[in-house]
C-alpha cells in the first residue's frame, strides 16, 4: 500500500505492477514454507494447543493465504479503490458465513466454523485479485524494492505486535487475576470498545495512503491527520456520550443482568477507546514517513500499561484506567514528535515539491 501510493504521489504509476509482483512473490514463497511448516509438525502444535490434529492441518492453508491477501488488499488500499477493498473483505465473511451456513446443515456442526475460516479467506484473495486486474501482472518484480520493502515489513511487525499487545494486556491480565464473573463482564466491556473503534480504523484506512501521497508530493500531511484526527473525535466521542446514557438498557439488554458490574465502566472505556484510537493515527502515520521512533514509543506503551496493572489492586476500574492513560499518552507522544519533526518534514516536503516542478 504504501509503496504503491508512493508511486503514484510521484507520478510513476508504471511501476505499480513491478511494486505489485515483487511483494506478491516474496509473499507467496514465505506463505509456502510458513504453511509447509505448520503442515509438518500439525501434530505436535496440536498437543501444544490441545487440539485435533487436523484442526492444525487446515490451518496451514490459512497461514499460506493470510500472507497473499495483504498484498492483494494492500495494492487495492494503495490505489485507493476503498470500494474493492471493503469488498474484499465482505467477501471474507460472506464465504464464512455461506459455507458454515451448508456444513452446518449437512451436520457437521463446530467443525464447519474451521473449514469455512480458510474458504473464506480463499473467496476474498480470489475476489481482491479479479478486481485488480491485468494491468498488475505487466512489468517485472523489482529485487531492489523487495529488499527496501523488508525494512519496513519489520518495522511493521514490530509495531503491529505492539500494538495489538497494548489493546489486549487488560483483558489478560483481567483473566489472570480475577474472579471468572469480573472476567467476563470485562470481557464485554472490550467487546462494546471495538464498536467505538471500529469506524475510526476505517478513517485510518483510508487516511494511510492519502498520507503517503501528499509526502511523495511534497506536501505536508497535517490536514489528512487533522481531519482523521476529528473524524474520531465525533464519531467516537458521539458512542462514548450514548454509553454514559444508556449503559444500563446497553449491557443488560447485550448481555444479560449478570453483566451488571460493567455498566458503571462503559462510558469511561469508551473514552479511553477515542486515546488507542487516536494513537492508531500515529501508528498508521509513521509507517508512511519514518517508523522507527515511534514503533520504540509503542514498545514503552506496552510497558507502561503493564506496569500500571501490577501498580494498582486488581480491578475492572483499574483495567480500564491503565489501558486508556496509556492510550492516551501515546497519542499525545505521538503528536509532540510529530511537532519535533515538522521543522525537518517542512524541508524535505519542499525539497521534494522543487524537484516535482522541475520535473
Amino acid at each position: 500500500s504504501r509503496y504503491i501510493a508512493e508511486a503514484r504521489g510521484k507520478g510513476q504509476p508504471s511501476l505499480i505492477p513491478a511494486i505489485f509482483q515483487s511483494f506478491l512473490r516474496a509473499a507467496f514463497w514465505l506463505g509456502l514454507i510458513l504453511a509447509g511448516l505448520v503442515f509438518l509438525f500439525a501434530t505436535g502444535i496440536a498437543q501444544l494447543l490441545n487440539l485435533p490434529v487436523w484442526t492444525i492441518q487446515v490451518s496451514a492453508m490459512l497461514v499460506f493465504l493470510s500472507t497473499i491477501r495483504p498484498i492483494a488488499i494492500g495494492a487495492l488500499q494503495g490505489e485507493e479503490r476503498f470500494f474493492a477493498f471493503g469488498f474484499t473483505r465482505l467477501a471474507l465473511s460472506l464465504g464464512r458465513i455461506l459455507l458454515v451456513f451448508v456444513l452446518v446443515q449437512a451436520g457437521l456442526g463446530l467443525t464447519s466454523a474451521v473449514i469455512a475460516l480458510p474458504f473464506g479467506w480463499l473467496v476474498s484473495v480470489l475476489c481482491a485479485i479479479l478486481l485488480l486486474g491485468k494491468p498488475f501482472w505487466a512489468g517485472n518484480a523489482s529485487q531492489t524494492l523487495l529488499r527496501e520493502g523488508w525494512g519496513l515489513s519489520f518495522y511493521a511487525l514490530l509495531a503491529y505486535l505492539a500494538y495489538m499487545s497494548l489493546t489486549s494486556l487488560d483483558l489478560v491480565w483481567v483473566n489472570q487475576n480475577m474472579p471468572g464473573e469480573l472476567a467476563g463482564a470485562y470481557a464485554g466491556l472490550v467487546l462494546m470498545r471495538r464498536i467505538v473503534a471500529l469506524l475510526p480504523g476505517v478513517a485510518v484506512t483510508v487516511m494511510f495512503p492519502r498520507v503517503v501521497r501528499a509526502l511523495a508530493e511534497g506536501r505536508l500531511p497535517s490536514r489528512i491527520l487533522s481531519q482523521t484526527a476529528v473524524i474520531i473525535f465525533v464519531v467516537s466521542g458521539t458512542l462514548s456520550l450514548l454509553y454514559f446514557a444508556f449503559s444500563d438498557q446497553m449491557i443488560t439488554t447485550i448481555f444479560g443482568k449478570a453483566y451488571q458490574t460493567a455498566v458503571p465502566l462503559l462510558g469511561w472505556m469508551g473514552i479511553a477507546t477515542i486515546g488507542v484510537s487516536l494513537s492508531s493515527i500515529w501508528l498508521n502515520y509513521y509507517l508512511a514517513e519514518r517508523p522507527r521512533n515511534f514503533v520504540i514509543l509503542l514498545g514503552m506503551a506496552v510497558a507502561l500499561e503493564w506496569m500500571l496493572l501490577n501498580l494498582f489492586p486488581p480491578s475492572m476500574q483499574s483495567a480500564v484506567f491503565a489501558f486508556g492513560v496509556t492510550g492516551w499518552l501515546l497519542s499525545a507522544a505521538g503528536l509532540v514528535l510529530y511537532v519535533f519533526n515538522l521543522r525537518r518534514l517542512r524541508d524535505e516536503t519542499f525539497r521534494v515539491s522543487s524537484r516535482n516542478d522541475m520535473l
